[in-house]
């Protein structure tokens, strides 16, 4: 009489040895590779040039501009889900965008919504960052070096930064309302894992480039593999 009891005591024992088992099985997976295409060449030139030329140590400038960036670093890919409803919460910690070398860095910046955003001034002369987009409106003032200012985005959506000093320089802020994004390695790679098994628009962003979003099915255990050509 008490051997049903006994074999149900011993399946909740066993219960936590079984699922690290079974989780690989629990999500998807979206890999794959994007092509972009090479940039044209272009002629970095500052309005603010004499400001900038009584400031900057000409050493750090000269040093600084040798540094190269992957063309990918610009991207970014999100699945958003359309069978389900994911939750979506900020990113634990805020992420910084610096402005150094009279350039926003990153240049583009992914978060989910309600993140907080950083600016760190890291240039040896004043900065600003404003912008003009409808989904976030804002302007943190002219900032001396070291100085840092948080902005909350609580919107989804794109958001293009200025500094008003500097007029060459430009950055964005890609507001997601998912979970599920990345951005590609120095060659185009990349892996989005953690998918639950449904039904997805996969989205590329670039500042310069359109591309259409795709519908995924995306099944448990078995990745989706893509070749993206992004055309210029």
């Amino acid at each position: 009489m008490k051997r049903p009891e006994t074999w149900r005591v011993l399946r909740l024992l066993l219960l936590p040895l079984v699922l690290p088992w079974a989780e690989p099985l629990d999500a998807g997976q979206i890999v794959g590779s994007i092509d972009l295409p090479a940039p044209a060449p272009q002629r970095r030139s500052y309005r603010g040039a004499q400001y900038r030329g009584r400031l900057a140590p000409q050493k750090q400038a000269a040093a600084d501009s040798t540094k190269t960036r992957s063309l990918y670093d610009d991207v970014v890919v999100s699945a958003h889900p359309l069978s389900f409803i994911a939750a979506v919460d900020p990113l634990p910690e805020p992420p910084q965008m610096e402005q150094y070398d009279a350039q926003f860095r990153p240049r583009v910046l992914p978060i989910t919504v309600n993140t907080r955003v950083v600016f760190v001034n890291r240039d040896p002369y004043y900065h600003n960052v404003f912008s003009f987009s409808p989904t976030q409106d804002f302007d943190i003032g002219r900032k001396p070096t070291g100085e840092e200012v948080g902005q909350m985005f609580p919107m989804a959506g794109q958001v293009d930064v200025f500094c008003d000093i500097h007029p060459q320089m430009s950055g964005t802020i890609v507001v997601l309302d998912t979970p599920y994004f990345t951005q590609p390695d120095s060659v185009g790679g990349f892996v989005l894992d953690g998918l639950p098994a449904g039904q997805y628009a996969l989205r590329i962003f670039h500042p310069k480039h359109e591309t259409p979003e795709q519908q995924i099915d995306v099944d448990e255990g078995t990745p989706v593999r893509l070749q993206i050509n992004i055309a210029r």
